[in-house]
């Protein structure tokens, strides 16, 4: 009977042992998941390695226009040429053959709402290239009886000699005609091929300032920024400002637009377009060509279009 006692007694032992050891181990086996799991979520894990950056700000850039090589001497004089065969054109057949039907129908009506009205004459009021093409801006001139010149403003999309498509954009009056394009005057340099290596610099200057979407705070925030880029603050601060609050992370979500290039002033005017959350911006950078110098980054799309 003892030495039956002293077997139980040798194999309850081992089970209790093991019984402790399957405690202990389930008991530790939380503990480290526990502690595991929050050793992993304490780790700051760089946004890069779980977003791919070239995948960052994709499809928010909005479509711009391809800057490239172009004789702007050459094609002053093409568009020069094609506005005085429209004018020519018109003043031997009274027709708007650079018109649609319905459009030339819309302009005789405007034209002739009032007695003893007549279109006496087309001039150029800019020339540039957008989206959808090169493109001439031209003024139809109306007399009356009043001293004020009346202008009517389309935009003519052009290929080689050929009008392919016109724009109604506004009506305008003044005392004398509107003509913001000479034959005698030089192009010279226009900025086109500089407006996007400034624009990098624009986007280097703002992102090195810190003065990103969150901690722009008012419009005086870029009169040094303006300065440093060789624009003028009081034109371009406020421009630089919305610019910079709308931006993303990496700014690049604008793209140039639209171009225009005239003699009264002797400017070139890149038009910027910028998307954010949905919301489209317009921007105006203007290339003084006097003086071979971006001059102004401005709110807006400010054209001769809208000059009397």
């Amino acid at each position: 009977m003892k030495n039956l006692n002293k077997s139980y007694v040798k194999l309850i032992v081992p089970i209790i042992v093991v019984i402790i050891i399957v405690i202990l181990f389930i008991f530790n086996a939380f503990q480290i998941r526990d502690k595991t799991a929050d050793g992993i979520s304490s780790i700051s894990v760089p946004f890069s390695l779980i977003v791919n950056p070239k995948h960052i700000d994709e499809g928010v850039t909005p479509k711009g226009i391809k800057i490239t090589d172009t004789n702007y001497e050459k094609t002053k004089k093409h568009v020069l040429d094609l506005t005085d065969n429209i004018e020519e054109n018109y003043l031997q057949t009274k027709k708007f053959s650079f018109l649609s039907a319905n459009q030339e129908k819309q302009l005789k009506e405007m034209i002739n709402s009032s007695q003893y009205q007549y279109i006496y004459s087309i001039t150029l009021i800019n020339f540039g290239k957008d989206t959808t093409g090169n493109y001439l801006t031209i003024s139809c001139n109306q007399y009356n009886d009043t001293k004020q010149i009346v202008s009517y403003r389309f935009r003519l999309y052009y290929q080689g000699d050929s009008i392919k498509s016109a724009k109604y954009l506004k009506k305008l009056s003044n005392t004398t005609p509107p003509k913001y394009v000479y034959d005698d005057v030089a192009v010279g340099n226009t900025g086109i091929k500089q407006a996007n290596s400034f624009m990098d610099s624009v986007k280097t200057a703002i992102l090195n300032s810190n003065l990103t979407s969150t901690n722009a705070q008012n419009a005086g925030n870029f009169n040094q920024i303006s300065t440093n880029l060789g624009l003028d603050p009081d034109y371009s601060n406020k421009g630089l400002y919305r610019f910079s609050k709308n931006a993303n992370s990496r700014i690049t979500n604008y793209a140039i637009i639209d171009y225009e290039i005239t003699d009264v002033p002797r400017k070139t005017r890149i038009y910027i377009k910028q998307v954010n959350n949905g919301v489209s911006y317009y921007y105006t950078l203007s290339y003084n060509r006097n003086n071979n110098q971006f001059v102004s980054f401005q709110n807006g799309l400010i054209s001769s279009t809208n000059t009397k």
